[in-house]
């Protein structure tokens, strides 16, 4: 049965699907224009390395909304497929309290470097973008992946759908 907590997160996830191939679709344009302009016209797009450096970390970290969501995190394949065949209940809690770990780490160092460039007003080196506002997404994405991959860990049946 649907709470409307689900049907909420549901939307956020949607939103973030969005927003990753929306980062990535221009990534990839601005990366096209940038060599045609350069190569073509002698005239790079101003600022493209820096842009496409921040359009990467939001991809990326939109993905790992999207990864959590799927359980589909990197196992080392040496232990994992022994550990799941023999010990699977054990195997399930180790990865998803490791996997929350790491997330959680992630976001609270997000969460340092977004507090420490708010309070030197770090901005970028080519565009002069505040970095403040730049790592806050990131911020807010990693806290998002380690919220959803502790939800995932707490049903452990949770239907899985595909990430497209």
């Amino acid at each position: 049965m649907w709470t409307q907590l689900d049907f909420a997160g549901e939307i956020v996830i949607r939103l973030i699907r969005w927003m990753a191939c929306l980062t990535l679709a221009i990534m990839a344009a601005l990366t096209f224009i940038d060599v045609l302009g350069r190569y073509l016209l002698n005239k790079p797009v101003f600022g493209a390395a820096e842009m496409i450096q921040f359009l990467l970390a939001g991809t990326v970290f939109a993905g790992l909304v999207l990864v959590s969501r799927q359980d589909g995190h990197v196992a080392v394949e040496l232990i994992s497929p022994r550990l799941e065949e023999r010990l699977p209940v054990i195997h399930r809690i180790i990865v998803n309290f490791a996997s929350s770990v790491g997330l959680f780490l992630i976001f609270f160092e997000m969460l340092r470097l977004t507090e420490h460039a708010f309070k030197l007003e770090r901005v970028s080196i080519v565009l002069e973008w505040h970095y403040g506002f730049v790592l806050l997404p990131a911020t807010v994405l990693s806290l998002l992946a380690a919220i959803v991959q502790v939800r995932q860990a707490k049903a452990a049946d949770a239907p899985k759908e595909p990430l497209a």
